[in-house]
Formats: C-alpha cells, structure tokens, sequence
C-alpha cells in the first residue's frame, strides 16, 4: 500500500529540502514559496491557485495602508523627528541655489521681507502667550527661531506660486504678486501659509515617504570617513542633501495644505495679541481671502495657476474649510479680531 504523504507544510517543506537541496538553495526560489503555504496551512488554505490570491490581497492590503491611510505619513514622521532641525538650514541653502538659478531674485517692491519679519515676530510672541492659562496655539511655534528666515521674490513668468525651502527660505514669485493684486493682509496669509510648511517640514517628510527603503537602508550603513560617528537622524540628513536640487518643486499633500493654512491663520491671528513688537494686525479671514483670488483667477488663466494647483491641491475644498472655521467662532473670539 502507498503511505499517505503528510499534508502539514512543515513536514513537507523539511522534506522537500532533504530530496532537494538544490532547489533550496536556489536563490530565485521565492520567499513566499516557503511561508505562504505555512501561513495557508494555519488559515486552512491548502490550494496553491489561493496561496497566490492571499499573496495578492496581502500586497493590496500593505499598498492600500499606505496610500491610502495617515500610515505613511506617520512612518515619514517618525523617521524625520530624528533629524535635527538645525539641519534644515543648510538643507534650505543648498535648495535655493538650485532654485534661483531657473527663477532669479528680484527687487522686493511689495514689503514681502518686512510682512514676513512681523510675522515670524508674531510666530515668537505666540510662542510665549498665555491665553488663561491655555497655550492656545500649541507647539508649532517652539521652534520658530531655529531657522533662519528669508522672504524675497523671484521672476518667473507666467509662473503663480511661491515655494517654501527646509530653514525659512521662502520665495513668491512676481507673476502672483502682480496678477492678483494683493493686499498686505494676503501677501501675510500666503507668507503665513509657506512658513506652516516650513515648520511642518512638508518638504523632507515627502521626500521621505518617495524614498522610504532606500532612506532607511542608506541611514543604517551610512559612512564617510570623516571620523565622525553620526547619528542616524544625521545620516538621514546627509541623505536629504542629494534631493535639495528639487525640492522647490515638491508637491504637497492635501493633509499638508491644511495643516499650512491652520499655520497661517495662527500666526495672522497672533498679530492681534498684546505685545512688546509694534505690529500691524492682519485679519485671519485673509487666508480665506487669498485662496479666493486664487481660485477665480484659475478659472480665469488656468494655465498661469497650473504650478500652484500641482503644488498646492484642494483650494476650493479649503476654501470651505476656512469658512466652516471661521463660523465655528464664538461671538466674544470674534470681537477679538475687530
């Protein structure tokens, strides 16, 4: 009689490597030849045509958990509160070479450097307000004077948008400045939104997820020789600088938008503080006022806005989120911006 031969993958497996050893050691086996039917054999699946679908909806499931879930962005997170942010200033000076050269700096003829100072000020005495005992606009500001702040315009034809690099270098260009005629009050919610990118790190956390493996890997066996030992958030930096070549262009996320106008509108409505600088108030409704502009003029000149949108997605949708704030606000927090 033939003896039955054992159904358990452990057995089979061990088995199967015994009569033939060279195909274990065959490098382009596949790993999930070997733990897929272990993992089938504890979920009762014995079949090797649902072995493959189980692999496929285990690759879906990890691809959907990223893409689609706050995942990656908490992993990108994780891996970038290593990284001093010290070392966002020399990131920040490497990109601006590489952003001036195809978009130069010219004069500032619309107070972007004065506008943006005030509001880094405001940013400061945030920092320290104490609003009944309530710190009322968190910590995004604690570390507002580790950067190195540097507002300017660049030309750029044709071009409206404006660009936020790691340690304070925020760009605008002339053609925003001059199609949209701003006030000072939008000039400071679109600054006020570029430094909410800044202090997010938006741009080093995209860059991060873009290349999650390849940051891990080149973190963990980084080494220069130069005698120094570093430490792994600093080898995550060192590996940053070869992307500071394009980070002007990054796009940002949906997420990341919102989390820039909540800046925004924090540090416009700290212009409203009682304070030790002399500042001029800038209205929080500004930020709302701004991407309407913007808006209309997309439906205007859609191929002037094309830059913004591709960077900066959602206006419309923030808009609406903006509105919805501002109505949520009580009778006596809106005396306060009066």
């Amino acid at each position: 009689m033939r003896r039955r031969q054992s159904s358990n993958p452990y057995t089979s497996s061990r088995r199967s490597s015994t009569n033939n050893s060279s195909n274990a050691a065959n490098p382009k086996l596949p790993a999930a030849s070997i733990w897929l039917p272990i993992l089938g054999h504890h979920l009762g699946i014995r079949n090797r045509k649902h072995h493959e679908l189980l692999l496929l909806a285990i690759i879906a499931s990890i691809l959907a958990l990223w893409f689609l879930t706050p995942f990656s962005d908490y992993c990108a997170s994780c891996i970038l509160w290593t990284v001093p942010v010290i070392t966002d200033v020399e990131l920040g000076r490497q990109s601006i070479m590489s952003l001036e050269s195809k978009y130069p700096r010219v004069q500032d003829r619309w107070g972007v450097q004065k506008i943006g100072m005030e509001l880094v000020k405001a940013g400061r005495n945030a920092r320290y307000n104490d609003n009944n005992n309530n710190h009322f606009f968190g910590s995004i500001f604690d570390n507002i004077d580790d950067y190195e702040w540097d507002f300017g315009v660049v030309h750029a034809p044709n071009l409206v948008n404006a660009f936020a690099l790691p340690g304070g270098i925020i760009r605008v260009t002339d053609s925003l400045l001059q199609h949209l005629y701003l006030s000072n009050g939008e000039i400071a919610a679109l600054l006020g939104h570029e430094m909410g990118h800044v202090l997010h790190r938006h741009s080093q956390r995209r860059v991060i997820k873009q290349r999650f493996i390849s940051t891990l890997w080149e973190a963990f066996v980084y080494e220069d020789n130069d005698g120094y030992e570093e430490s792994f958030g600093e080898a995550v930096a060192e590996g940053l600088w070869k992307s500071a070549s394009y980070l002007g262009d990054l796009g940002f996320s949906r997420r990341d938008e919102y989390q820039a106008d909540a800046a925004a509108w924090d540090l416009l409505s700290a212009t409203y503080l009682d304070n030790k600088y002399v500042l001029r108030r800038y209205h929080p409704n500004s930020v709302k006022k701004l991407l309407t502009k913007l808006w209309d003029f997309q439906g205007r000149d859609a191929s002037a806005t094309a830059g913004w949108e591709s960077t900066h997605p959602g206006t419309k949708e923030r808009i609406d989120a903006l509105k919805e704030k501002w109505s949520k606000l009580d009778s006596r927090q809106k005396r306060r911006f009066v």
